[in-house]
């Protein structure tokens, strides 16, 4: 206990004299210490201006009292005596940021999507000592990820949000077949397993279900044309290419476009056998996203769909605003299914290295307390205040867990405007500062209360949760492959990306499964006449670069 207090009596002096703490200080105050003591501090606050040029906020403009007002403001300020003074770039920030930039007059702090103009000009400043001496639970956080964000000179000069801690698993989101519940049951509640699964059951709705009670026709599978979340994209998931990134990765950590996978004609041909045996509505490979919804889903002719788990997902509302029978079990429920041929389904990519960027610029008179402010963001406590705001506004500890307050789960669930509440409790907008919403509280709960579905009750939220949660990849190694490349290797890149969506289409919409494997033969050609393999093999070399640098090598 004595050692306690004096690590805490440590903690209120060093905050207010940063110059008198020694590289010691970051080792021995524990992060209940800076909560239970800065309110004691009677010096005013240190004052660190920012400017968040990432797109900014339409709800909370420049000038808006909300930014040093809000709860979060005052409770980091009650907390860290560290107050932001912030600007809000509207819209996109860049040519205003570069203004600002050539300038010179620029802030303490800078958020933004690309760090390399500012990193390159020497505006941000290396952090590495920083997080040495005042970031330990910041690096605890980013773990190996840190790596990936060191420049050629081993110095780190920006941080990121969204990154996926170290030995966190992200909640259920990302691809999915939708199987609309109603049918589903009537049909026995059949196993879906495997494709083979997925072709018998959609047999069984085209011929249990022609037509819907207005006499329309009844699509067992329906979709839209989209160059990119389009349904066959999500037939790729289910095989295995990291969701969204149009690849295959080898056994050696060789890395493809996803038709030279060894499964890729298997996918075409399950997807071309329910193109010609009428299992898919044949519109779905012309009809755009806005027409599939009007014409489609919202008047219950789709029986199921594969695709991101939130296309289908608010559609109930739309089938009992219009009270349709039996309404409230028309809701779809998410299945994943694997191939004989296979990997495993990959149906969300998340990154240990995050997006976006925040640095700290050589204009900062006080990097140190920069860096206690960044490094309070990423424990429990400060994650959780930044995306939920202080407790007794929207949440209490109940039973020894953060739990809303009815009267704002109340509120959630009658669909509120989020700015009504952010106004209230300041969430969600410090936490783009370095903050994750990946991965689960120790309590157990998500990071953000409003979306926990055991929080708000949210049984269909609960069952997506649970069948697509085993299923995401860690895209860290894959997610910027082609940097550093020429233009010779870019054009190609271009050309292959062009083919990979359009030339898929007369394979799938083949008139036999001999015309098919003609068609796919074509389809490959194709892509390396465009200069795949070399661009394979640029993608390659920075994959196994990149899981070098992850490893600290």
């Amino acid at each position: 206990m004595k050692k306690n207090v004096s690590s805490i009596m440590v903690a209120a002096m060093c905050l207010t004299v940063f110059s008198a703490c020694s590289s010691n200080t970051a080792s021995n105050v524990p992060e209940p210490a800076i909560s239970n003591q800065t309110s004691e501090v009677k010096e005013p606050p240190i004052v660190l201006s920012i400017v968040n040029s990432a797109g900014g906020t339409p709800n909370f403009p420049t000038g808006d009292p909300f930014w040093e007002g809000n709860p979060v403001a005052k409770e980091l300020e009650q907390k860290l005596n560290i107050k932001l003074k912030w600007d809000v770039y509207s819209g996109n920030g860049r040519d205003k940021l570069n203004v600002v930039l050539a300038s010179g007059e620029y802030p303490d702090l800078i958020m933004l999507s690309d760090p390399t103009k500012v990193i390159a000009d020497k505006i941000a400043i290396p952090l590495n000592d920083l997080i040495d001496k005042y970031g330990p639970d910041l690096k605890k956080k980013y773990g190996s990820a840190l790596n990936m964000l060191k420049q050629s000179d081993g110095k780190i000069y920006h941080l990121t949000n969204t990154y996926l801690p170290d030995g966190a698993t992200p909640p259920g989101y990302g691809y999915s077949l939708q199987v609309r519940t109603d049918i589903y049951e009537a049909l026995g509640s059949p196993k879906l397993e495997t494709a083979d699964d997925v072709y018998n059951y959609l047999k069984s709705v085209k011929e249990k279900y022609p037509k819907t009670p207005e006499g329309q026709t009844m699509y067992p599978l329906s979709g839209f044309n989209r160059n990119w979340g389009s349904p066959y994209y999500g037939m790729l998931a289910m095989a295995g290419s990291p969701a969204d990134s149009k690849l295959y990765i080898g056994a050696d950590d060789a890395v493809k476009f996803w038709p030279k996978a060894p499964w890729a004609l298997d996918v075409l041909k399950f997807y071309n056998k329910l193109f010609r045996e009428g299992l898919i509505d044949p519109e779905a490979f012309t009809q755009d996203y806005a027409t599939w919804q009007k014409s489609k889903l919202y008047t219950a002719r789709v029986a199921a769909h594969i695709g991101g788990w939130n296309q289908t997902f608010d559609v109930l509302k739309s089938y009992t605003d219009a009270k349709l029978p039996n309404a409230e079990n028309m809701y779809f429920q998410n299945v994943v299914f694997k191939f004989p041929t296979g990997d495993k389904p990959a149906v969300l990519s998340v990154s240990k290295k995050g997006t976006g960027a925040l640095v700290i610029t050589d204009k900062a008179k006080n990097p140190e307390a920069a860096m206690k402010l960044l490094n309070y963001l990423t424990t429990e406590e400060g994650n959780f205040l930044a995306m939920n705001g202080p407790k007794g506004i929207q949440w209490d500890m109940v039973d020894g867990k953060p739990t809303l307050k009815k009267s704002y789960l109340d509120r959630w669930l009658a669909g509120e405007k989020q700015a009504n509440i952010e106004k209230e409790t300041g969430m969600s907008h410090y936490s783009r500062l370095v903050g994750s919403d990946l991965g689960k509280t120790s309590w157990g709960t998500y990071w953000i209360l409003k979306d926990d579905p055991v929080a708000t009750n949210n049984i269909r939220a609960q069952q997506r949760d649970k069948a697509l949660s085993p299923y995401w990849y860690d895209s860290t190694t894959i997610g910027d492959l082609m940097a550093g490349a020429d233009t010779e290797i870019l054009a190609k890149q271009q050309a292959v990306d062009k083919r990979l969506y359009d030339n898929a289409f007369p394979v799938i919409l083949a008139k036999s499964e001999a015309e098919v494997e003609a068609e796919f033969a074509k389809f490959v050609k194709d892509l390396d006449a465009a200069g795949a393999a070399q661009v394979e093999a640029y993608m390659t070399k920075m994959h196994k670069q990149y899981m070098q640098q992850l490893a600290g090598k």
